[in-house]
């Protein structure tokens, strides 16, 4: 009896441990994105099975030998056709082949036991008329009692959902995931991706307390995010999620104890900070700068007086000009940097980025847009000024040219900057719409006032109207139909938006 009494905890604890082991309390998942499945080593399922990882999902055809050990590890997978931020014209065009490339995965996946859910359309809009109906038509030959998902960032309740049958739904934190389960949205899994690249101990508890009653879904983890998180060389947090996945995989009501919360939740508004530092910047010049200080006054009460005195040559601001510029400049690239801190959802900047063709779309911090709006507010002042200097080449210099066309701009820094400030407050798309477009009417504008105003040392002539007038508006013309029907910026913005609507 004695040794009975002995034995017994020992026989509960393997019992309960094999019990734990074959089904899991809570289940675990990794995120190969494509070209990652070459990392999948048999050493590498090894440890993930240690640490309570069950599920993988995968964007790509696997090996022989990934397959079975796959198979022997008793994994579950998903199947994810790797097209990201798609919208409707791009998937049905026979040019971007994306049913041909989806029925070449799906296909090899189609006998596969392991496989219990194939996705589509990442991150996409398909409430169209004709697409739901022919997703459904891509995905039937392969269901065989399969959940067709999709992976996105916004709940969709069902009545929003037609074909999928559920949707691995990604979120950033605890509190954004609260947000989302209050739409009450049909859950096939949790891909938790934070910003941060070490783990908040406390923030991913807070995850599974909110996910207690949906024990069974899986929660996926990003593969190098996960692996920066465990015991090894390239540790980045003080916690091995590994070891924490396995407690939580093994043991019922597990909880582990929470760090102390942050001495000060105090974080800093870049985008405020910004503004304030170009408007610091600003007043010093205006400050040290008399002649320039009085041009304002002029330009804007006695517009022309302003006109005649640099006609007649009777002040330059060659410095000026080059100092407004730089302005101008950089009070676009924070305009960008705004939008995208202020409104833009990480996700929502990696679909417009995904539409642009020189920039990585997984470069998604607000900085990228920093740069961007700085260098297209260089280009298009840069090709104003040239054109019009080419334009008047007889009878003008540049000095002339680059005020006319820059000094307009003061307006922008005014309607910019209260832009901004009122993102700030009210981070909606129509407060982003609205920025942009007077930012853009006035920058463009200043070239047809420029051109006006050199018509009163010079006779107009028709090809002098030709040039100016008429080729400009071809010219833009143009590259917004480029923008627009080439890279579909408009239906972009609409994806963009509606991924950071909360």
């Amino acid at each position: 009896m004695r040794l009975l009494i002995r034995i017994l905890p020992g026989i509960i604890f393997f019992l309960f441990h094999t019990a734990g082991e074959a089904q899991g309390l809570r289940t675990f998942g990794i995120v190969y994105q494509e070209s990652e499945i070459s990392r999948l080593t048999q050493n590498e399922i090894i440890q993930l099975h240690e640490a309570g990882i069950r599920w993988l999902l995968v964007q790509e055809a696997m090996s022989d030998t990934q397959r079975l050990s796959v198979h022997e590890a008793g994994f579950s997978m998903l199947v994810m056709v790797p097209e990201f931020f798609p919208i409707p014209y791009r998937l049905t065009h026979t040019s971007f082949r994306y049913f041909e490339r989806s029925d070449s995965l799906l296909s090899f996946y189609h006998h596969d036991p392991a496989v219990k859910g194939i996705g589509l359309f990442a991150y996409g809009k398909w409430q169209s008329e004709s697409l739901p109906h022919r997703l459904q038509q891509l995905a039937e030959p392969y269901l065989d009692e399969r959940l067709l998902f999709t992976l996105d960032t916004r709940p969709h309740p069902d009545g929003n959902r037609r074909p999928f049958d559920g949707l691995v739904l990604m979120t950033r934190s605890s509190d954004h995931l609260r947000s989302q389960l209050d739409q009450n949205p049909a859950l096939a899994g949790i891909l938790y991706a934070p910003e941060n690249p070490a783990l908040d101990l406390r923030d991913f508890q807070e995850v599974l307390q909110l996910l207690d009653e949906h024990r069974e879904i899986p929660v996926f983890f990003q593969r190098n995010w996960f692996f920066a998180n465990i015991a090894g060389e390239n540790q980045v947090t003080d916690y091995d999620l590994a070891r924490i996945t396995s407690f939580y995989f093994r043991v019922p009501d597990a909880h582990l104890a929470n760090p102390p919360p942050r001495s000060s939740d105090y974080v800093i508004n870049w985008s405020m900070f910004l503004l304030f530092l170009y408007w610091l910047l600003y007043a010093l010049y205006f400050r040290v700068n008399p002649l320039y200080r009085k041009s304002i006054s002029r330009f804007f009460l006695n517009y022309d007086f302003f006109v005649n005195d640099i006609l007649m040559r009777r002040i330059r601001f060659t410095s000026d000009a080059v100092a407004v510029f730089l302005l101008s400049c950089l009070l676009s690239g924070i305009m960008g940097f705004a939008t995208a801190d202020l409104f833009l959802d990480p996700v929502a900047r990696q679909a417009l980025l995904h539409y642009t063709p020189l920039l990585p779309y997984n470069w998604d911090h607000a900085s990228v847009f920093f740069l961007i709006f700085f260098g297209v507010m260089a280009l298009i002042l840069g090709i104003k000024i040239s054109w019009l200097r080419i334009a008047n080449n007889r009878h003008a210099n540049t000095s002339q040219i680059a005020t006319f066309v820059l000094w307009p701009q003061h307006l922008n820094f005014v309607t910019a900057s209260a832009g901004i400030i009122f993102l700030r407050s009210f981070p909606e798309a129509i407060v982003v719409i609205v920025m942009l477009i007077t930012f853009l009417v006035i920058t463009l504008g200043s070239f047809f006032t420029t051109a006006y105003n050199m018509r009163r040392i010079y006779p107009t002539s028709p090809l002098y109207m030709a040039t100016t007038y008429a080729l400009f508006v071809l010219f833009s013309a143009t590259v917004i139909s480029w923008l627009v029907f080439g890279l579909d910026i408009i239906q972009a913005w609409s994806l963009a938006a509606s991924l950071s609507s909360p």
